[in-house]
C-alpha cells in the first residue's frame, strides 16, 4: 500500500503489508507536539482502531528526535485552566488509545524523548532506541507533573525508586541506561531503530492476531493503577500547568536562564 500523509504533514502513514509505520514530522522543531500533531496522532489511533488486516504499529520520528515535549512556542499563551484540561486530555486520548488498541505498538527512538515524548514513548506497547537517544521525564523542571496516565506503568518497569529519580530529578538517562532500566527493550544500530521495530513488528504480525489482541488486553490489565489516581493525575497537571512557576519555567526557557522559583 501507498504511504499517505495527513494534509499538515505532522504524521507520515504508511503500510508494509499488515505493519503500519506512523512518523512524526516536524525535525525542525525536534517533532514536538502542538494541537495539530495530537489530532493527527488521534485520527490515526481511530483508523487502526477499525483496520481488521493490521497486525502491528511502529511509531517513530523524522531527524534526529522522537519527541522533545510539547511545543512551547504554541504553548506559551495557554495558561489557563481550560487549556490546561485540553492539552492533558488531548494527550490521554493518544496514550489511552494506543493502549486499547488490538495491536502492539512499537516506539522507535531515532534521539531524544523529552516529557511529553517520554510519556508517549512509555505509552506504546514496547521500544527501540537508536545508540543516540536518551529519555528524560522532564516535568519537574517545568513545573508540571505527568498526565496522560503512564505512571503506573513507569513505576511497574522501573521500580519505584528509579521512577522517582527519573520524575523528581528529571535526570536523563542515556540509551544503555534506558535498557538497564528497562525503559527500553532494546538498541538498534545507530541510524536503525525503525528498521529494528519493523523486524519486531513483522515478528508480531506472524502470530495470532487474536492471541496477540487477548495477551496485550492480559499485560495492559496487570499495570492497574490505585482507585482514584487517573483523577487525581489529571487534576495535579492542571494545577501545575495554571501555576506561576509553569508559567516561569516557559518564560526563562525561552529567555536562556535559569528559572527563579516561588517557595512552596
Amino acid at each position: 500500500m501507498p504511504s499517505r500523509t495527513v494534509p499538515d504533514q505532522r504524521l507520515r502513514v504508511e503500510r508494509h503489508q499488515g505493519v503500519a509505520v506512523w512518523t512524526l514530522s516536524r525535525p525542525e522543531v525536534k517533532n514536538a507536539l502542538d494541537r495539530a500533531a495530537f489530532a493527527a496522532l488521534a485520527a490515526a489511533v481511530r483508523a487502526a482502531a477499525s483496520d481488521r488486516e493490521l497486525r502491528a504499529i511502529v511509531l517513530t520520528a523524522d531527524g534526529d528526535a522522537f519527541v522533545s515535549g510539547g511545543d512551547l512556542r504554541e504553548l506559551r499563551s495557554a495558561t489557563g485552566r481550560t487549556d490546561a484540561a485540553a492539552l492533558v486530555d488531548a494527550g490521554r486520548r493518544v496514550c489511552d488509545g494506543l493502549g486499547r488498541l488490538a495491536v502492539p505498538v512499537i516506539a522507535a527512538l531515532p534521539g531524544p524523548a523529552i516529557g511529553g515524548g517520554a510519556e508517549l514513548a512509555m505509552a506504546c506497547d514496547l521500544r527501540v532506541a537508536d545508540p543516540r537517544a536518551i529519555i528524560s521525564f522532564r516535568h519537574a523542571r517545568m513545573a508540571v507533573t505527568t498526565g496522560w496516565g503512564i505512571l503506573p506503568k513507569l513505576v511497574a518497569t522501573v521500580g519505584h525508586g528509579a521512577a522517582s529519580r527519573l520524575l523528581l530529578a528529571g535526570h536523563e538517562v542515556d540509551a544503555a541506561e534506558a535498557l538497564r532500566l528497562g525503559l527500553v527493550d532494546g538498541i538498534s544500530a545507530t541510524g536503525e531503530c525503525a528498521a529494528t521495530a519493523l523486524a519486531w513488528a513483522r515478528d508480531v504480525s506472524r502470530a495470532s492476531p487474536g492471541a496477540v489482541a487477548r495477551l496485550k488486553t492480559l499485560l495492559r490489565g496487570t499495570l492497574g493503577a490505585a482507585k482514584g489516581h487517573r483523577a487525581r493525575e489529571r487534576a495535579s497537571f492542571v494545577g501545575a500547568w495554571t501555576g506561576a512557576d509553569h508559567q516561569e519555567a516557559v518564560e526563562s526557557f525561552f529567555a536562556r536562564r535559569a528559572p527563579r522559583w516561588k517557595p512552596r
